[in-house]
């Protein structure tokens, strides 16, 4: 009897294991699911325009699928980007937590402990930041803290260009000097 049981619930478990397979590969076929698409360690992404290095991005894991006809890529375990000028110099630098990269759009999202530092020694924190192939700019209405040389600036959004070298906060909220000792105190 014990045999029977095994073998009817065995034919059930199979039967609804089918069943689910063919509504999955239904939604695959409508593009309603994700369908994976690549994986890898440690890569390096260059982005380019008319052959000139624009930036390069590193991500420690990288996962890219396809959704809704869209190509995504996920960076979870963070992401850390170097943007160069026209002339191939190094203009800034960005880390973050996380990144998405919609393909497609040409659009970028990083997220979580967003530090961006220019070559000017100014250094924008945030807790998210759209990167805009198309339009060259990053931007965010998100809380965000400049320090530069002599100043902390604080506010709600950012705009600027791609490489953090003209920037403007949308919202300031508050600017505090930072004033050099120029006594040497032993």
């Amino acid at each position: 009897m014990r045999i029977i049981i095994v073998i009817v619930t065995l034919i059930i478990l199979n039967a609804c294991n089918v069943d689910y397979a063919k509504q999955n590969v239904a939604k695959q076929q409508k593009g309603d699911t994700m369908l994976f698409t690549q994986e890898g360690k440690n890569i390096t992404i260059n982005y380019t325009d008319s052959g000139i290095l624009k930036a390069k991005i590193f991500a420690p894991l990288l996962i890219g699928f396809t959704k809704e006809n869209s190509e995504i890529i996920k960076m979870p375990q963070g992401i850390k980007g170097v943007f160069y000028n026209k002339d191939g110099q190094k203009e800034s630098t960005l880390t973050a937590e996380k990144g998405i990269s919609y393909q497609t759009k040409k659009i970028t999202e990083v997220t979580q402990n967003v530090v961006i530092t220019n070559v000017k020694g100014e250094r924008l924190n945030t807790e998210k930041l759209i990167w805009d192939q198309n339009t060259q700019k990053i931007y965010t209405d998100k809380f965000v803290k400049i320090t530069t040389p002599t100043e902390i600036i604080t506010g709600d959004g950012m705009k600027s260009d791609q490489d953090f070298s003209h920037w403007e906060i949308t919202k300031p909220r508050g600017i505090i000097s930072i004033k050099k000792d120029s006594t040497n105190k032993n």
